[in-house]
């Protein structure tokens, strides 16, 4: 360390347990130098002028934020019942949609309970030729949900 470095690390540096007061003035001193120097007074301070109101951009932007907030709670309020109307008309569409499925199966056993089926037979078998078909005759498939085949090749006599 060189010369320089030494005063630094004096300057700086607190002996013992607590830091020393630097500059200490003695009461006396204080006294005189308030009998000595003239008191000066300070001017009243005003208090800040205080605008009575708000300026015209304040007040188009305050309009402005408000009408576009009116208007999204009255689009919003539109929506919400189309919501509500739709989901009435659904629920009736629904309860109509059971209605005439229920009619639909009771139509569909009364006529099962009406057809008969030994005529069927008879008829198939004699006036158009229909037999049953064979073991080896039989192809099953597993159906596809969009209801319809593609038939990729003949299908072999």
């Amino acid at each position: 360390m060189d010369a320089k470095d030494k005063y630094y690390n004096r300057a700086y540096m607190v002996e013992g347990t607590a830091a020393r007061q630097l500059q200490v003035v003695p009461d006396y001193e204080r006294e005189q130098e308030q009998v000595t120097r003239p008191r000066v007074t300070e001017a009243p301070r005003r208090a800040p002028k205080l605008s009575h109101g708000i300026d015209f951009i304040s007040m188009t932007l305050l309009v402005a934020a408000m009408a576009i907030t009116l208007y999204l709670c009255y689009n919003y309020l539109q929506v919400q019942g189309n919501i509500v109307q739709l989901k009435r008309d659904v629920a009736v569409l629904d309860q109509e949609l059971t209605t005439l499925l229920n009619e639909n199966d009771a139509l569909e056993e009364g006529l099962n309970g009406q057809i008969d089926w030994d005529v069927v037979y008879q008829t198939a078998v004699k006036e158009f030729g229909m037999v049953y078909p064979n073991n080896n005759e039989v192809v099953t498939y597993e159906s596809t949900r969009n209801g319809h085949v593609i038939q990729y090749k003949d299908i072999p006599e």
